[in-house]
């Protein structure tokens, strides 16, 4: 059976003779777990079972290993000891195709085969732990040596996120301007004469701290409609998305709601509503500051606006 047509599960890395590796229906994924390792105690016990069992009864050759069947050489079942088929447990015989010693339970014949769901075949037995869940003691190590959210899904570097923000700033800012364009045509020309010309005041005119404030309204309005909308309905914004990132719930994966990806808007653009006002725009300034440098220092990688929704932002899923 093709990879392309092989269910999503575990299986043998490819890679690495000693790891498994998850296949996801379509690629191999990042996450990988250590075989199990057999215990001593494991392999104490079939010695055990074959001293306490197999020997001393005709026909019978390391017959009952722990809990296994009785295995049988020649016609065992009659106490008739012959070597004519070396059958062990079910008629299973050594070179036979998918059978080798160290089946379920122990018994000789009819060993679990590499491939099949929820195995592994190994000389001491099931391999515990079924596809599609983390090997015991070994969970999703992976290929990634950074912070992962708690069900393993490694978190977007504070770099990738940063310049995700310039990427969508640029574009709101762009989409801004031409609605200001649209609505308040002379506004940037007011704007530059001021810049150019200040007079003896460094007061802005009354007209142009108008057309300043509405700008300012308008282009938080915009970011909160924009971020809310795009994490609603793709669970990235454009920036994001062109970073390979994604935002999602830290407990629990899957669509953000509503709820969450206005939240998350209102507390990332909700101060720039004050931009318009001078005296109140270092608050905006300040503020966006502190909520992007905050996964710098958080034990979570959490801005403050992931933390009032309860997200983070992740790498996207290969």
């Amino acid at each position: 059976m093709g990879m392309n047509t092989r269910e999503a599960g575990w299986y043998d890395d490819p890679q690495d003779g000693d790891s498994l590796r998850y296949w996801d229906g379509v690629t191999w994924t990042e996450h990988t777990s250590p075989k199990q390792k057999p215990g001593l105690d494991q392999a104490g016990a079939g010695a055990a079972g074959a001293a306490g069992q197999g020997y001393g009864q005709p026909g019978q050759y390391a017959g009952q290993q722990g809990d296994a069947g009785q295995g049988q050489q020649g016609d065992a079942s009659q106490g008739q000891p012959g070597y004519g088929q070396q059958g062990h447990g079910q008629g299973g015989q050594y070179g036979a195709p998918g059978q080798q010693p160290g089946g379920p339970q122990g018994q000789y014949g009819q060993a679990p085969q590499y491939g099949q769901p929820g195995q592994q075949a190994n000389p001491y037995g099931q391999q515990q732990g079924g596809w599609g869940q983390p090997m015991p003691g070994g969970g999703y190590t992976g290929l990634e040596t950074g912070p992962v959210t708690p069900d393993g899904q490694p978190i977007a570097s504070w770099g990738m996120r940063f310049l995700a923000r310039i990427l969508d700033g640029i574009l709101i800012g762009v989409v801004s301007t031409l609605l200001a364009m649209v609505i308040m045509p002379d506004f940037f020309g007011d704007y530059m004469d001021w810049v150019m010309d200040p007079g003896d005041s460094l007061t802005v005119p009354s007209g142009l701290a108008s057309d300043l404030l509405m700008y300012g309204l308008m282009t938080a309005v915009l970011g909160i409609v924009y971020e809310a909308l795009m994490l609603k309905q793709f669970g990235a914004t454009v920036g994001k998305m062109a970073t390979g990132l994604r935002v999602r719930l830290r407990d629990q994966d899957g669509p953000l709601s509503w709820a969450t990806s206005v939240i998350r808007a209102l507390v990332w653009f909700g101060p720039n509503l004050l931009s318009g006002f001078a005296s109140l725009s270092f608050i905006s300034g300040l503020f966006g500051l502190l909520n992007g440098l905050w996964p710098l220092w958080d034990k979570n990688k959490q801005s403050l606006n992931d933390k009032v929704a309860k997200t983070n932002v992740v790498k996207k899923r290969r």
